[in-house]
């Protein structure tokens, strides 16, 4: 029997041989992780990862090793040999362990009772451009991002909610940095997205409150990275990519606008088709236009008859432009002669392929004593319009301190420097220099640039960066210092005074080289110094008890005091006598002129919290902050905004353990709160005065220029919000439902004075507007195996906006602005549009297009057309509905098409992992907004006699009757100017009035769109490989941004809500590849 046990033990030994494990453990965004505990399962053999989160153990062959650590998922691992680990731990979805930043604190998301949405630092590590905010587009429930343009460094239009006002656009949420309040978007604009740890968007009223004053507009809070506890972290990483057009213009070539504008003015500038009855052919066949011959050797234009050439310049010459220099030959279809000419491609002239290299050091670390994090970051991005750049120079340093066992002291520095240069008014510079007709040449003989049409804003852009841009110098420093103190007083309760300074200093120099299109002003130079400095000191007391097992409670009073003082310089001239002095000094004494202003404003607040909890079920909070600003009039100087919010956990209810396994999670919140908007300046509230440069009466002339209103109040906004939380299956799928209600009222609005008053108008709080809508977010872990993981996050919002009270006018609804039109179910007049009383406003109307004129027998019988000047109406002009069937077309004719904004929006995005691979797909979408494709009408409706056609102008437009052609026909004498109006429509008050607006339903489209934001794959190499490099964590990264739409809008880009698209800059389409290497 001994016999038996002893070789039953041998052979088990030898079955179960103890085999070596070894490897390195990571958090969910490649940082080593400390302390992990790893234990054979089922028994109490184990051991931790060191400071490099390394680990060594020996295992029976065929167990299970157990890693866990606080806020992670506990994994598995089967061991079957020796080998070398990389263990990625996941965060845990157990609620408690997730926390976000609020007003002057954090806490546990499970005992939030406010709606605040967060975005971890995982979207801004791989960034395609430099504004960190684009980064939030479609991932945040409620938060509205809109691209207005796709320059390097541009800032978008963000606002939360709706915003405050009829134009949302400018109703920019506050930003606080660190604790630092913002000055607009001057603090976050420039910042390195690698160095932001999270961004949390405050959105109800109750979250915001306690910031009062301009929190009226949701609040965004940002914190940056701190250094963690271990032995110091060096991560570098490079980033190389390109940006393009995201997609061509069908520009005519041209042979096909010569063909196209040369035969059109033949058949189309008779007598009987013009308004004044003149036919004026000549002044466009052999004038000084696109189309026009008469153009000599080496002039802006190059088409010209060819024997002209031949007889004025010799065959050789001629010969060498044809066959060297690419220019073409072809019939005139006017004359039959034989033209000559050279063809432009002035959309590769203002167009080009960008580059980008980004370079970002980060050092972190830390001990007991304290911990630092320092982040330094250069980055060189061209934009797609030719002679756009950006260039970012940024540090940034955070420290924290621990003094002694009562004190602790963080610190943080930053510097920022943008070197700019900017597209001057890019909407002109698209909307004109590519629209220049392809027979103006891009080059004179000797090399230098051709101006193209030769007007200073109507110009070829390689003009302007040759004369212009290229002298442009612009440089922005941005500098923050911020230190704060922590003093432990007694357990939980704790004195945080802190100190915060922000400097933005801008110098502009800018100055245009002698050249033919400035006219009589020669070499004209500006420069411009701004410079804007916030102070800010906070001081908060916080207390944090636990009383009994079951109740807790905090507080927290506080006070902050702020001071914005802004200077600006400017100066001008002309007048140099040379090149090569591009600044002031050089300009003539008699053209000079200087200017500078300064301006100070200031504001005090007490603010204070309470909050309580009991068992973890019962949630609520209480708020309140009072505001002093110097912007008002004494007597109207403070507001008071208070909130209160409310929470239970129902899912930590006992009754409801038998929906445990389904329901992990089941919260409700409410909450009610006001805040303020004192966005106005002191001027409104006290007056502005300027000298007039003139004698009164033998004295000094002073005039009012600002008619002050010393009533004005706080613009306030009450909300609430009633949202729920639920998670399922064990918190793999999380849901956030939100509705809110808020009501802007006393808006501080321009209201319109009689000219009798010698002002256009007087800041005044002026009616009331209501936000509502609801939210979703939803974030789900569909699959998750030991290799494979599919997350998937998803946000949808709809917001309505309305017009809830105007002050009393004798109008139906007390309605400001609009016009009548007839309503066909009614079968009478109606106001619309303007402000009214319980309708949604950006509304807008137009003209509605019915197709063309098919003969002149049909043409006999149309309507008169004021806008057209009375214009007989021929065959091939538009044919527009007389709605009410007066014979005349009006306002009363205009039909509706939409709304300028959308209601719906939201976005998704999916990730996949699997082993080291990751895979990204980000997708946004907005519905119920109409477009008016202005740039279009204008090249269709030849809006300036001078600029290329589309290629639907050759195939598309009228030409005889029944060739099923859908737009009018195309004349080369101005739609506008010369009184056609088949395709630019006056607005009547209800349409729009913006630049580029056509009116005309023909060129309204549905704006609503799917853009597919990103496709990025990233690859972190094996732990074994990169060891035995002496490397820590090494990723190679590539990825496609703003790749294109689902849309039905025929313009390039469907993003815009200003209702009209005259030629913006296109947001870029990206390409991203590069690496990141941790040592």
């Amino acid at each position: 029997m001994v016999l038996f046990v002893f070789i039953f033990t041998s052979l088990s030994h030898l079955l179960a041989q103890d085999i070596s494990v070894s490897g390195a453990v990571y958090d969910n965004e490649g940082e080593t992780l400390p302390g992990v505990s790893v234990v054979v399962k089922g028994t109490t053999q184990g051991t931790v990862t060191d400071i490099d989160g390394i680990f060594r153990i020996t295992v029976p062959k065929g167990s299970t090793l157990l890693f866990s650590f606080v806020g992670f998922r506990t994994q598995e691992i089967n061991i079957t040999e020796p080998k070398q680990l990389r263990v990625e731990m996941q965060l845990s979805t157990v609620e408690l362990e997730e926390f976000v930043a609020i007003a002057y604190g954090k806490q546990s998301r499970a005992l939030l009772t406010h709606s605040i949405s967060k975005v971890g630092e995982e979207e801004f590590l791989k960034t395609p451009g430099q504004n960190p905010l684009l980064q939030l587009q479609g991932k945040v429930a409620g938060l509205s991002l809109q691209v207005s343009s796709g320059q390097p460094g541009a800032n978008p239009q963000v606002f939360i909610r709706g915003g405050s006002s009829t134009s949302p656009e400018g109703d920019a949420p506050l930003f606080i940095i660190d604790g630092i309040v913002s000055q607009g978007f001057r603090n976050i604009s420039d910042m390195n997205p690698a160095d932001i740890e999270s961004v949390e968007v405050l959105k109800d009223a109750a979250s915001t409150a306690i910031y009062g004053s301009r929190a009226a507009n949701g609040i965004i809070l940002i914190k940056t990275k701190s250094g963690r506890k271990g032995k110091a972290k060096v991560s570098l990483r490079y980033t190389y990519g390109i940006e393009m057009q995201p997609e061509r213009i069908p520009l005519l070539n041209a042979r096909d606008y010569i063909y196209l504008t040369r035969s059109n003015i033949a058949k189309f500038n008779q007598p009987e088709l013009t308004y004044n009855g003149k036919q004026d052919q000549a002044k466009f066949l052999s004038g000084s236009f696109g189309m026009s011959t008469g153009n000599p050797r080496n002039a802006k234009n190059t088409l010209e008859f060819l024997d002209v050439y031949l007889a004025n310049y010799g065959q050789q010459y001629v010969s060498d432009l044809l066959e060297n220099q690419g220019w073409e030959t072809m019939q005139d279809p006017v004359t039959g002669r034989q033209l000559i000419f050279q063809d432009n491609d002035f959309q590769d002239a203002t167009f080009t392929t960008g580059q980008k290299q980004e370079y970002d050091l980060s050092v972190s670390g830390g001990n007991d004593n304290g911990n630092y994090y320092i982040g330094l970051r250069y980055m060189d991005q061209d934009g797609i319009l030719r002679g756009t750049n950006y260039k970012n120079y940024s540090a940034l340093f955070n420290g924290d301190y621990k003094l002694s066992d009562k004190w602790s002291l963080s610190t943080k520095a930053n510097l920022q420097v943008r070197d700019a240069i900017g597209g001057g008014n890019t909407a002109n510079t698209i909307s004109r220099s590519i629209l220049t007709p392809p027979t103006y040449r891009l080059y004179y003989e000797d090399g230098t640039p051709a101006p193209g049409e030769g007007i200073s804003s109507f110009r070829s852009r390689l003009h302007e960066i040759y004369y212009k841009t290229r002298y442009d110098d612009v440089t922005v420093y941005r500098t923050t210092f911020q230190t704060a103190a922590t003093w432990d007083i007694l357990p939980g309760l704790v004195f945080s005074p802190s100190l915060f300074y922000f400097g933005t200093e801008g110098i502009e120099n800018y100055f245009q080289a002698h050249n033919e299109t400035t006219g009589n002003t020669i070499r004209p130079a500006s420069a411009n110094h701004n410079y804007d400095r916030h102070l800010q000191g906070d001081a908060l007391l916080s207390y944090n008890k636990k009383l009994g097992e079951n109740h807790n409670v905090s507080a927290v009073a506080g006070t902050s005091y702020t001071h914005d003082y802004s200077y600006r310089f400017s100066g001008s001239g002309s007048g140099s006598m040379i090149d090569l002095i591009p600044t002031l000094n050089a300009t003539a004494d008699s053209t000079q002129r200087v200017s500078s202003t300064k301006t100070y404003e200031a504001t005090l607040s007490y603010f204070g919290r309470v909050s309580y909890d009991y068992k973890g079920k019962y949630m609520a909070s209480a708020s309140l902050r009072t505001d002093g600003s110097s912007r008002f009039a004494e007597d109207k100087m403070w507001g008071i905004f208070p909130g209160v919010s409310a929470g239970w956990n129902m899912h930590r209810e006992g009754f409801f353990s038998s929906l445990a396994e389904v329901v992990s999670r089941w919260k409700w919140r409410a909450s009610w709160g006001r805040t303020g908007n004192n966005n106005l300046s002191v001027a409104n509230s006290r007056g502005a005065y300027a000298i007039t440069g003139t004698n009164y009466m033998g004295k000094v002339g002073i005039l009012n220029t600002t008619l002050k209103n010393s009533q004005l109040r706080w613009e306030t906004t009450d909300s609430y919000d009633i949202g729920v939380d639920l998670g399922f299956f064990d918190n793999r799928l999380n849901i956030l439902l939100d509705y809110y209600n808020k009501l802007t009222h006393d808006r501080l609005y321009d209201e319109p004075l009689w000219y009798s008053t010698g002002f256009s108008s007087i800041k005044s709080n002026y009616g009331s507007i209501r936000n509502n809508g609801f939210e979703v977010e939803l974030n789900a872990t569909p699959v998750q195996t030991k290799d494979f993981t599919w997350d998937l996050g998803l946000t949808f919002s709809y917001n309505q906006s309305l017009v809830e009270k105007l002050p009393f006018n004798g109008e139906d609804k007390n309605r400001v602005g609009g016009n009548f039109v007839f309503d066909p179910t009614t079968g009478e007049e109606k106001k619309v549009g303007g402000l009214a009383e319980g309708e949604r406003f950006g509304g807008r109307w137009a003209f509605h297009y019915l197709g063309t004129y098919q003969t002149e027998e049909e043409a006999a019988g149309a309507p008169t057309d004021p806008n057209a000047q009375g214009r007989t109406k021929h065959a091939g002009d538009s044919r527009f509905e007389d709605v009410n069937g007066d014979g005349r077309l009006d306002s009363r004719d205009m039909v509706f098409m939409g709304y300028i904004r959308p209601d719906k929006t939201g976005g998704i995005t999916n990730t996949l992992r699997f082993k080291g691979f990751t895979v990204r797909a980000v997708m946004d979408w907005a519905i119920g907004h109409v477009i008016d494709n202005g740039f279009k009408g204008q090249i269709m409706g030849s809006s300036r006699n001078n600029n290329n056609a589309i290629q639907e102008a050759m195939t598309n437009t009228w030409q005889s009757a029944g060739d099923g052609t859908r737009y009018p026909k195309y004349t080369v004498q101005s739609d506008y100017d010369y009184q056609y109006r088949n395709h630019m429509r006056w607005d009547n008050q209800i349409g729009s009035t913006a630049q580029g607006s056509t009116n005309n339903s023909l060129y309204f489209t549905k704006g609503d769109y799917l853009a597919f934001r990103e496709v990025s794959l990233s690859y972190l190499l094996p732990a074994s490989l990169t060891s035995r490099m002496k490397l820590g964590e090494v990723e190679i990264f590539a990825g496609a941004y703003n790749l294109g739409y689902l849309k039905k809008y025929e313009g390039m880009f469907p993003e815009i809500y200003n209702g009209v698209d005259y030629g913006i800059y296109p947001r870029p389409r990206q390409y991203n590849m590069g690496a990141r290497i941790n040592f």
